[in-house]
C-alpha cells in the first residue's frame, strides 16, 4: 500500500481562545454529499479535552473553511465518569438523521493517572454543532474481561437486518502505570442496538515484539475488504495496517508503519487514525507529535491491490 501525505490540516493556535491546545482524535464525517467535517478533540487550560470540529474544503481536504467557536461536547460535572475531558472515538448517522458519539471518558485516580470508560452522546438535529451525553453512566467500563483500563473506541453499525452492532476497543492487560508493561491491547464487544455491549474477552490482533501497545482502531471497507488501521505505541508511536481474512475469521497484519516519520509536525510519531472516502479516493487523517499538540494532518491512501492477503 502506498501512503502520500497531502499537508497538515490544522491545530489548536488556530482556533478560538476556548482551544488552548491539541487538536487530537480526528473524525471525519460526511454531514451531507458537499460537507465535510471533522471531529477533533482540543484542551483546556487544565488539560481537560473537549469536542471541537473544522468544516473542509472537499476539493482539497487541507484548506479549512469553518471553524467550531464552541465545543460540540465538554467534559461532565464533578463525579461524572468524564470530568476530566472526553476522547473521540466514531461518529455515526443514524436512520432517523441524528448523530451518534462513541467517545472515551476520563477520570482522575489515585494511585493511577487516570482511569478510562467509554460513553455515548447524540447530536439530534444531526447538524453536529451540540451533542448531549445519553446516559450519566459509560457504557463499556472495567469488567472480568477489561480489568484494568479501557481506550478509544470504533463501533461498526449493523450491516444488514438482524445482524448485531460491533465495536473495537483498547483494554489493558497489565496494572502497571509504567507504559511499558501496560500491554494494551485491542479487543471487541457486541450489542443488539448499540447501547448494550457484551465484551468478548479476547484480543483481536496480536502485539509484536517491542509494542507495547496498540489503540485507536478505525474500520474500514475497499474493494469489498475489510480494513483496520490503529495506533502502534513503541519508542515512537506509529500507524499499524491489518486486513480481515473471512477464511480464517481472524485479522491479518500486512505493516506495522504505514506512513513512517515525516518532517516538523509528524517528525517524532503518527498516532490515531481515521479513514474516510471521499469519491473513489480513501483519506487518512492522523496525528503527529505530543499526542495531537501539533494538530493533525491528511495523508491518501493507495493500493490497486487492496485484497492481498
Amino acid at each position: 500500500m502506498e501512503v502520500t501525505r497531502l499537508g497538515w490540516v490544522f491545530g489548536a493556535e488556530n482556533g478560538p481562545d476556548w482551544m488552548v491546545s491539541h487538536a487530537a482524535y480526528p473524525t471525519p464525517i460526511w454531514l451531507n454529499d458537499r460537507h465535510l467535517r471533522v471531529f477533533f478533540v482540543a484542551r483546556d487550560g487544565g488539560s481537560r479535552g473537549s469536542v471541537g470540529w473544522v468544516d473542509l474544503d472537499p476539493q482539497d481536504p487541507t484548506r479549512v473553511i469553518n471553524v467550531s467557536e464552541t465545543p460540540a461536547l465538554q467534559p461532565g460535572v464533578v463525579g461524572t465518569f468524564y470530568d476530566r475531558g472526553i476522547s473521540l472515538g466514531s461518529i455515526h448517522r443514524q436512520s432517523d438523521g441524528s448523530l451518534r458519539m462513541y467517545f472515551l471518558g476520563w477520570n482522575k485516580s489515585a494511585d493511577v493517572p487516570f482511569r478510562n470508560s467509554i460513553g455515548l452522546a447524540i447530536c439530534k438535529s444531526g447538524r453536529g454543532n451540540q451533542f448531549e451525553v445519553v446516559f450519566d453512566g459509560p457504557l463499556v467500563d472495567r469488567s472480568r474481561h477489561d480489568p484494568f483500563n479501557l481506550s478509544y473506541p470504533y463501533v461498526m453499525q449493523p450491516s444488514f437486518e438482524g445482524s448485531k452492532w460491533h465495536m473495537f476497543y483498547g483494554s489493558s492487560r497489565g496494572a502497571h502505570t509504567d507504559e511499558l508493561n501496560m500491554q494494551h491491547a485491542l479487543t471487541e464487544a457486541w450489542s443488539p442496538d448499540g447501547i448494550d455491549w457484551v465484551p468478548a474477552g479476547k484480543d483481536v490482533i496480536l502485539r509484536e515484539n517491542g509494542e507495547y501497545g496498540l489503540s485507536r482502531p478505525w474500520v474500514f471497507e475497499v474493494g469489498g475488504f475489510r480494513h483496520m488501521v490503529y495506533s502502534i505505541r513503541r519508542a515512537e508511536y506509529a500507524l499499524g495496517w491489518s486486513i480481515w481474512d473471512p477464511l480464517a475469521c481472524s485479522w491479518h497484519r500486512k505493516s506495522a508503519d504505514i506512513l513512517g516519520l515525516g518532517a516538523g509536525w509528524d517528525s517524532d510519531a503518527t498516532c490515531y487514525p481515521a479513514v474516510i472516502q471521499m469519491g473513489n479516493r480513501t483519506l487518512l487523517f492522523y496525528n503527529g507529535n505530543g499526542y495531537g499538540r501539533t494538530g493533525f494532518g491528511v495523508a491518501e491512501m493507495k493500493d490497486t491491490e487492496w485484497h492481498r492477503m
